[in-house]
């Protein structure tokens, strides 16, 4: 049996179908350009995660450079961040970049759907990457973080994959498969991962754990397209602290550390919903399971956040 790691990285490279000559490959990475941006897969070392072995597999994929962070600049990222479909638009301060990120946890049990969602969080994260880049590039006064291949040099003729984004929205012209009896089932997930939970014909609602008093607030809502992507379901975990750009800044910059579950999604702010997680599977990346699977991960997000926002002792 093929080890998890090179299973993964190898399942994504023939989906991708990338051209050889335009990437770098190692056992445990893979770097590839499929126009001027570069997208990077690789693996974190396996680490025990409350008695299993997680392996957590990073996508990111180069957007801004040469930006100058200032007290602006994280509002605007936060909204952004509103948006998010599979990745968050992360900030580099050191660096002055902003890239595309999203991370899968991969065990040897849930490795097929995981790296099933991972190959829709790198197709999105090319599709937007190139779609966008320019315009946030104007919007934070930075420049597209072009790049070459260190051998092949500038790749003037862009892969196919950049419009992939068209796929995505052809799909989501029709109604979402996140059904009603799908999001039904989840109110009765056992284990139960929430205080309670309560549904309604195409959404979800849940209050998680987080402080006395003071639950965090979960809602999957199929209902709700994507001004973009049009139908799938949108994910949203609110958690009941001030609603400061900086943090959420905080938060996506964790968990592109040492993550404790799927980041597909990224953490923003907006006045309705304060500071919270969002994302939006679209129609065309439903499975079977996956809402299932979201579920528990977007809990374990919430134990991580309070986790990392009010360490204990």
């Amino acid at each position: 049996m093929m080890p998890l790691v090179e299973d993964v990285l190898t399942f994504l490279t023939r989906r991708m179908q990338f051209e050889a000559e335009w990437a770098v490959q190692k056992a445990d990475a893979f770097t590839w350009w499929p126009s001027a941006l570069a997208q990077r897969v690789w693996t974190a070392p396996a680490r025990d995660f409350q008695g299993i072995e997680l392996t957590a597999l990073h996508i990111e994929t180069d957007l801004l450079a040469d930006v100058t962070f200032n007290s602006s600049s994280w509002p605007r990222l936060a909204a952004v961040n509103r948006y998010a479909t599979l990745s968050a638009y992360v900030a580099d301060i050191a660096s002055g970049t902003i890239r595309l990120h999203a991370s899968v946890s991969l065990t040897t049990e849930n490795h097929l759907l995981a790296r099933a969602i991972a190959l829709h969080a790198m197709a999105l994260q090319i599709a937007d990457a190139h779609a966008e880049a320019q315009q946030l590039a104007d919007a934070f006064g930075a420049t597209a973080a072009a790049s070459a291949h260190p051998v092949r040099g500038p790749r003037v003729t862009p892969d196919e994959m950049v419009k992939i984004g068209d796929v995505y929205q052809e799909r989501g012209e029709a109604d979402s498969p996140f059904g009603s009896e799908e999001l039904a089932q989840l109110v009765h997930l056992d284990p139960r991962p929430w205080l309670l939970a309560a549904n309604e014909l195409h959404r979800v609602d849940a209050d998680l754990d987080f402080a006395p008093g003071l639950p965090s607030r979960l809602e999957f809502d199929a209902g709700e397209p994507h001004p973009a992507l049009g139908s799938g379901l949108q994910m949203r975990l609110m958690l009941p602290v001030d609603p400061d750009p900086m943090i959420a800044q905080t938060l996506n910059a964790n968990e592109c550390l040492e993550p404790d579950a799927h980041q597909l999604g990224a953490w923003c702010v907006d006045d309705d919903r304060g500071l919270h997680f969002a994302g939006f599977v679209p129609a065309a990346a439903h499975m079977p399971g996956l809402s299932r699977a979201l579920a528990y991960h977007m809990s374990a997000r919430n134990d991580w956040a309070r986790a990392l926002l009010f360490p204990a002792g």
